[in-house]
């Protein structure tokens, strides 16, 4: 299998290429895959993320016949799925799942952890563990109930169903489903968007919504105020008030 990168500042692509094993994720392609994830995370040339899989299919998860390495279930999921997933959410720029086809067990981890999750028509996702006799990982527990809320959530675990991509959307699962043949087009305009919007506020935006669950409203408010006051030295946000007073579109920089 392979992870491509490409860079296309201020966009970059990561793809999962395994394409007799429906991009089924190795352990040595997660490893490498979390270190491309970094490396775009530090790239300050990149202002949006975008993972999605070879074909027409996203990603059916961990290839438990392909190479588990040699740390064991633990050590592997750590410097491998568990890291893709630490460092997307974590990441201070957005990220964007591009999903056809299937995005199952740790593919649909990986897709729901991305902040925007565009679905083609024909996409599905599914907690597929217990089908198999495992537990979820790669950061599902963290960020499912989350978007669904936890009584729903577990049902998707204990029974391990499907869900297309139209009620994937009516669950907050996905961001929108898209028809397969506007679907390219689509996504891209959505991702040069992104790209060209003021990159330090999205990134604290994302920080402050995804770190609410686990605050106080005082600390949250607390939170705002600071992260308010960093990027009002923003070259952004003056960008954005010269833009404001003269009535045009603003040129982010991302800075």
């Amino acid at each position: 299998m392979e992870i491509d990168c490409t860079r296309d500042p201020p966009i970059a692509t990561l793809t999962v290429s395994n394409p007799g094993r429906k991009n089924a994720i190795d352990a040595p392609g997660a490893e490498t895959m979390a270190e491309r994830v970094n490396e775009l995370a530090h790239d300050d040339s990149i202002r949006c993320v975008v993972v999605t899989g070879g074909g027409d299919t996203f990603c059916s998860g961990l290839d438990l016949a392909g190479d588990m390495g040699s740390l064991g279930v633990e050590g592997e999921l750590e410097i491998g799925l568990n890291a893709i997933v630490r460092r997307l959410l974590r990441m201070s720029k957005p990220t964007v799942a591009k999903v056809r086809g299937a995005a199952v067990g740790a593919g649909a981890s990986i897709a729901t952890a991305c902040d925007f999750v565009y679905a083609a028509e024909d996409a599905f996702f599914q907690w597929s563990f217990t089908n198999v006799g495992l537990g979820p990982d790669t950061g599902a527990t963290y960020v499912l109930p989350r978007l669904v809320g936890t009584r729903r959530a577990m049902e998707l675990f204990a029974f391990g169903e499907r869900v297309d991509a139209d009620a994937a959307v009516e669950e907050g699962i996905a961001t929108e489903c898209i028809p397969v043949s506007a679907f390219e087009s689509t996504v891209d305009e959505r991702v040069e968007t992104l790209a060209s919007r003021p990159t330090l506020a999205i990134g604290e935006t994302k920080r402050l919504t995804y770190r609410s669950h686990d605050r106080s409203l005082e600390e949250s408010l607390q939170a705002e105020a600071r992260a308010q006051e960093r990027l009002f030295d923003s070259a952004d946000f003056v960008e954005g008030i010269a833009a404001f007073s003269a009535d045009r579109e603003p040129e982010f920089e991302g800075r």
